[in-house]
């Protein structure tokens, strides 16, 4: 029932035919025949074990579990995970095509790729395995016929430098210089037997994305910069100039988890010119869009809403096209203007939650929204009478100052 075992660096896959279970169980033992401790029980027909250790041989059985029970065993299969000098290596438990023509397989192996310097397989014309992603090769190992050659390939298929050919057997090689940038990598011979494969290096870290949409507001002796996440940045670094384009000095960095940065050292009445890199180990981004702000003292003034009424219709369009509508009181709309305002001067919280009120659908308490102030473009105040005092008729003046009414 086992068709399939090979063992790597604390490691042993195991694979069996399929037999219409609802599961299997993966039973171990560490004497031949038995008696087998319960391991795994899996939906597939595969099993990869890494809680071995090396240098010890294991003994393994599969049964099959449905409604009915559990099978007797399968018959029993033995092996001793090692790490020797083919494992480690980016070739580890893959499976390779085989074929004449490049791209175009006529079979596959596990073989060559089973850290086991005894078992062979034959090729005629090519072994090749393609990576997911790119990867950088520095060094080889070959363990098989002589008069072999090996080929690097890009994402489009194009040959990356000159052939390579081995001249050890059986030992680690390094490449003339690394092979950057590899999607697929190819054996060739006309025919012959090989025992082992492997390539070694490791993967190409994606580039980093450049963080968008940055903001910039500026307050008195301060200027708060906000900016979208990037996915796997490690941290941002701010980067400020007084001339719009640059060239640009880091005045600050702040962890991945941060997307917002108050910049303190500057003087009112300067225009500052910002933008923001992403950190990640691939390396630096390129800069964000430049934002720019000038900040300067004053207090936030409150504008009179002119209409009068006791509530108001507020209409907010967001930077998507989105529009946001709420019938609110006019005390309401008074704190979302007051805090509209106080942003715009650099003065209070990024967000502002808006209560939905008689739109509460569903078992709670209470809903809200809440709007980022960035992504605003515009709003619009309609009045109206209704009798009551508004839906919050009784809601006091806030002050934007303190954050905590938000």
């Amino acid at each position: 029932m086992i068709t399939w075992i090979q063992a790597g660096d604390k490691s042993v896959d195991l694979d069996w035919k399929a037999t219409g279970a609802e599961s299997y169980n993966v039973r171990r033992s560490a004497s031949p025949g038995g008696p087998y401790a319960l391991i795994a029980n899996v939906k597939g027909t595969s099993y990869a074990d890494e809680s071995v250790v090396n240098g010890k041989t294991y003994y393994y059985v599969v049964t099959s579990v449905n409604a009915a029970g559990e099978s007797t065993p399968s018959l029993e299969r033995s092996i001793k995970p090692e790490a020797t000098i083919y494992t480690g290596g980016l070739l580890d438990r893959k499976v390779l095509d085989l074929g004449t023509i490049f791209g175009k397989s006529t079979g596959t192996t596990r073989i060559m790729t089973d850290n086991d310097q005894y078992s062979m397989q034959l090729v005629r014309g090519m072994a090749w395995y393609s990576f997911k992603t790119p990867v950088n090769i520095e060094s080889i190992i070959v363990y098989g016929a002589p008069g072999s050659t090996m080929e690097f390939y890009d994402a489009n298929n194009n040959r990356i430098g000159d052939a390579f050919v081995p001249t050890l057997n059986n030992k680690i090689e390094n490449l003339p210089s690394p092979a950057k940038n590899v999607t697929s990598v190819v054996l060739k011979h006309t025919e012959g037997n090989f025992r082992e494969w492997n390539v070694f290096g490791k993967a190409v870290e994606p580039p980093v994305a450049a963080p968008l949409n940055l903001t910039a507001a500026g307050g008195d002796k301060k200027v708060t910069l906000a900016w979208n996440s990037v996915n796997n940045a490690t941290s941002y670094n701010v980067k400020r100039s007084t001339t719009a384009g640059g060239p640009y000095v880091t005045v600050g960095s702040v962890t991945g988890a941060t997307y917002t940065y108050t910049d303190t050292n500057v003087v009112n009445g300067t225009t500052y010119y910002y933008v923001v890199t992403a950190v990640a180990p691939a390396g630096e981004s390129a800069p964000s869009n430049e934002a720019s702000a000038t900040p300067k003292a004053g207090d936030v003034v409150i504008p009179p809403v002119e209409e009068s009424g006791d509530s108001a219709i507020l209409v907010i369009t967001l930077n998507n096209g989105t529009e946001k509508e709420y019938d609110l009181s006019m005390n309401e709309v008074n704190a979302f203007i007051a805090w509209y305002e106080g942003r715009a001067a650099g003065k209070g919280p990024v967000m502002f939650a808006i209560d939905k009120h008689e739109n509460n659908k569903g078992p709670f308490k209470n809903r809200k929204d809440y709007i980022l102030y960035d992504k605003i473009i515009t709003f619009e105040v309609n009045a109206y009478d209704n009798g009551k005092g508004g839906n919050g008729g009784t809601t006091p003046p806030v002050n934007p100052e303190d954050p905590s009414n938000y």
